[in-house]
């Protein structure tokens, strides 16, 4: 079975678009894992993205020193295959994992679970994982606390890009007021007082565009329900 979603080059640029690959571990992401470990009572829970080569941790509770590992053979990469939860209850005994190296090497993977970062449109970006070193079940209870931890660090995803895309537009807005300024002061410098006014309207036309836009683009900055 292939481990490569079909979507799988729509699904990259969903990534992308997130600009999340690489940056540096922070709180919101950080809290999320240790909420995860705890809740679930696990040792060890990841928030990951699966790139093209490889599966880059976000956030890790309970194993220090990796930030990453290769896609193949790798647990999130099957788990973003589907848009239900990724169980897997002893590995040493499920023929999807005997031949994972995390499981028959030193690591001795035996639980994982995964539920994945699903967006709006449809990509599965990674996973919110738990992983345990002895064999375990997944409660159904259990098994809705990570969707909704999976859901959180989608929706902090969301509000990041939400936020980058404002700043974005409120600075190419905040542009045209300016040209039309500073075309104000050019007109006014030479003495052509009607085309100076005419373009301190534009102005203010434009600055009332600029808030319009932005009340407008507000909503986008509301967690999903």
């Amino acid at each position: 079975m292939s481990i490569i979603p079909a979507d799988e080059a729509d699904r990259l640029e969903a990534v992308q678009r997130y600009e999340i690959l690489d940056t540096p571990r922070d709180g919101a992401f950080d809290r999320i894992v240790r909420l995860a470990s705890l809740v679930l009572d696990v040792p060890i829970a990841i928030v990951t993205i699966v790139d093209h080569d490889r599966i880059w941790f976000k956030a890790v509770e309970g194993l220090e020193g990796v930030e990453e590992i290769g896609r193949d053979p790798g647990l999130c990469a099957s788990a973003i295959l589907s848009d239900e939860i990724y169980v897997v209850q002893d590995a040493k005994i499920d023929p999807r994992t005997l031949a994972n190296p995390l499981v028959a090497g030193e690591f001795g993977l035996r639980f994982y679970a995964a539920a994945p970062l699903h967006t709006a449109d449809g990509y599965n970006l990674g996973t919110m994982c738990v992983i345990d070193r002895e064999p375990r079940d997944l409660t159904d209870e259990q098994g809705r606390v990570l969707e909704d931890l999976a859901a959180l660090v989608v929706d902090e995803l969301e509000l990041r890009l939400a936020a980058r895309r404002q700043a974005q537009r409120a600075t190419e807005l905040n542009d045209d007021v300016v040209q039309a300024l500073v075309l104000a002061k050019l007109r006014f410098q030479t003495e052509d007082r009607d085309a100076g006014l005419a373009a301190v309207d534009e102005a203010l036309t434009a600055s009332k565009r600029i808030l319009s836009e932005l009340v407008e683009d507000a909503p986008s900055f509301r967690r999903s329900a």
